[in-house]
């Protein structure tokens, strides 16, 4: 038996949660998926995964063996990726999944520079609201606002924004600038859904103790940022986006923010990645410009 073979077989098993999936992405059969597992759990003489029609879990030995397979693979993998790198240039297609407002505003206008930088690298960018499993999809790494939650990932800290309260001067002529986010509720607002939930998300406010999340009746909701924008840009309603998605429209006089004084909790960025996947020199590179593009970024860099 292959071991580094039968190790990689048994994380993909683990972090995709069934044999079927896992022989889908390493384009295997099922049987041989099956074989390598029972081979490797014959030679260390432990059950390492409990398995039933329905569902997959790790035995507690099989999550200690999984947590230092995992290191192990990747470190082999970088001594394989530093070796290479020394003697090949990046190129070829690497999959990369963000959200929309991500992939509109910040990674397609300045992937020009990318191309300059690694000319024989492709890039399939997968932009979309849906919560994409990226082992089952192939896809090498993605970029998520938010709180990472996905199990057996490895979550790269890239930046991170806030929020802006603006609406348009039209608007703002019409209606008047609020002073307080209670006043919010008798002027039209836009909402824009979580993915997830399908919810609006509530328009949240900072002050020193306080913490205001006033109950709003939308006059339009939307569930894609650009949109989200456009609506905002039309003078329906004020809305609360993020501040890269804003900070044209707000430096060009089209958008005015509003309750200045009013702050908005920070929302992380992340790359993620499968930690036992062989990290190309494409894919690092790509990552590593991705951070480098995140830190020039006023709205988005680390604070």
């Amino acid at each position: 038996m292959d071991r580094i073979a039968a190790m990689n077989v048994f994380v993909r098993v683990v972090e995709a949660g069934t044999f079927t999936k896992a022989a889908e992405t390493l384009d295997l059969q099922n049987a041989t998926v099956t074989r390598l597992i029972q081979q490797l759990e014959n030679d260390l003489k432990v059950r390492l995964l409990h398995r039933t029609t329905r569902s997959l879990t790790l035995t507690p030995e099989g999550a200690s063996y999984y947590e230092r397979v995992v290191r192990v693979l990747a470190e082999i993998a970088d001594i394989e990726s530093s070796t290479r790198q020394s003697r090949a240039r990046p190129s070829g297609r690497i999959r990369v999944d963000t959200a929309a407002a991500i992939g509109t505003v910040v990674l397609i206008p300045a992937l020009s520079d990318f191309y300059r930088l690694f000319p024989e690298v492709d890039i399939e960018l997968e932009i979309g609201s849906k919560h994409t499993d990226l082992v089952a999809e192939g896809i090498d790494c993605a970029i998520r606002a938010g709180v990472v939650d996905e199990p057996f990932m490895t979550a790269r800290r890239i930046g991170e924004f806030g929020f802006v309260t603006c609406a348009t001067p039209d608007y703002l002529r019409s209606y008047g600038a609020p002073r307080l986010p209670d006043d919010l509720r008798e002027r039209p607002t836009i909402g824009m859904t979580w993915a997830r939930d399908g919810r609006a998300r509530p328009f949240q406010f900072v002050n020193g103790d306080q913490n205001v999340e006033p109950t709003l009746n939308h006059k339009l909701v939307v569930n894609d940022a650009n949109a989200y924008l456009a609506a905002g840009l039309a003078s329906l309603g004020i809305i609360q986006a993020p501040a890269y998605t804003v900070q044209h429209a707000i430096s060009s006089g089209q958008l005015v923010p509003v309750l200045r004084d009013w702050s908005q909790d920070v929302i992380p960025v992340n790359v993620v990645y499968a930690p036992n996947r062989y990290l190309s020199v494409k894919v690092r590179v790509f990552i590593d410009w991705v951070v480098e593009l995140f830190e020039r970024n006023e709205c988005l860099r680390r604070r």
